[in-house]
């Protein structure tokens, strides 16, 4: 038994060791939206978006700071993920004209050609009408809770690009705190003119 306690000891002193000195990478805090200038503790990260004629788009996470943002990450063949998509349609259709954005992030393989069909399938039934793309390891890293990789995740940034929530799952509770930090970042975020 004492044998047993200073290997599990020893164990976890190496494991904490080596986080401190960067081998094992764990964010020590919540990521901000990188910054387009580069300065920050983020660095610019690159989004393929999907597109069903396979003609490539990407967009710069640090083109979406100053708006609200809402990170959702899902996988199309999840049963929750498809129950809340169409919740998080009905969010972007609310607040985008004052100064909200949501990507959508898929766990789909996007070099096999059954996830695009799957991922294809998934955005004509929840009727998604936000821009949707892959998911990275880069991007996983950065904001996906580090303690729990099941989906959906939605993780929500002021218009300062600092992550304000992040949510693992879709219950009513959690939808409801959602919207109540949208709304709160949207009263803080500057005042923009409705686009037409």
């Amino acid at each position: 038994m004492n044998h047993q306690l200073k290997t599990i000891f020893q164990t976890a002193m190496l494991m904490f060791s080596l986080a401190l000195i960067g081998i094992v990478a764990v964010p020590a805090k919540a990521q901000d939206l990188p910054k387009a200038d580069g300065s920050g503790d983020t660095p610019d990260m690159m989004v393929e978006l999907y597109s069903p004629t396979g003609a490539a788009k990407n967009v710069k996470l640090s083109s979406l700071r100053g708006k609200v943002v809402l990170m959702d990450i899902f996988w199309s063949r999840c049963p929750h993920c498809e129950e809340h998509a169409p919740q998080i349609v009905q969010l972007y259709n609310q607040y985008r004209q004052r100064g909200f954005t949501v990507i959508g992030l898929a766990t789909d393989r996007k070099e096999n050609k059954e996830d695009l069909n799957n991922l294809k399938g998934f955005l004509e039934r929840t009727k998604i009408n936000y821009p949707v793309g892959f998911l990275t390891g880069e991007i996983r890293f950065n904001y996906a809770d580090p303690k729990d990789a099941g989906v959906p995740q939605i993780i929500v940034f002021g218009a300062d690009g600092k992550m304000v929530l992040r949510e693992v799952g879709w219950t009513p509770a959690q939808a409801d705190k959602v919207k109540k930090a949208i709304e709160a970042q949207l009263a803080k975020a500057p005042a923009r003119k409705p686009s037409k």
